[in-house]
């Protein structure tokens, strides 16, 4: 690895640290050259600013979600899409160190328009790739739409609630593969 990329992912982990640790506001160039022991200016040449900084960060976990989506090959039977959602679900609930950072980004996506359009272009791409899984069980576009949005929303927010859930992963795989087997036959 070059010294050049050692610097960058350096920064990459600095920031990424800070963010989970004090959240956005916490997070600024000045306190990720310190941490990294680097000058502000340089930090600087790699991420010109926050908003850059920011999007690298989203990268690297956007990129471990789309690629694992992308890997899923296109669901044939309701079976196959009841393990599809447990496998996604507990997913959901590996990934702490991913939830802290999506829970940055939904906030600060709320008062920053470009990490707010970042995260759509995002959102949209998970949810193109899960109506793909999801169409050979579809009936019709209409459904199928339907269906990967209830998947895409659920998935997201379990991965924040999961762990306090009264109810077994089993168990809510099943009532949605009921809930998505509804909407795509209808």
């Amino acid at each position: 690895m070059t010294k050049q990329n050692d610097k960058n992912k350096k920064i990459l982990q600095v920031a990424t640290q800070l963010l989970k640790s004090e959240g956005d506001m916490g997070l600024t160039m000045r306190k990720v050259a310190t941490s990294a022991g680097m000058s502000l200016s340089n930090v600087q040449y790699y991420y010109t600013n926050k908003n850059v900084l920011l999007q690298a960060i989203a990268d690297q976990y956007f990129d471990e979600c789309v690629t694992q989506l992308k890997q899923q090959t296109p669901l044939e039977s309701f079976e196959e899409l009841h393990l599809f959602i447990i496998s996604q679900l507990n997913y959901a609930r590996e990934l702490s160190d991913m939830c802290r950072i999506f829970r940055e980004y939904w906030a600060i996506s709320t008062r920053n328009d470009a990490i707010n359009e970042y995260l759509r272009r995002y959102y949209e791409t998970v949810y193109t790739v899960i109506c793909d899984v999801l169409r050979p069980l579809s009936r019709d576009d209409c459904t199928l739409k339907k269906s990967a949005a209830l998947l895409v929303s659920f998935v997201e927010g379990y991965s924040i609630t999961g762990k306090f859930m009264p109810v077994d992963t089993e168990s809510i795989a099943s009532t949605l593969v009921e809930a998505a087997r509804g909407s795509l036959t209808k």
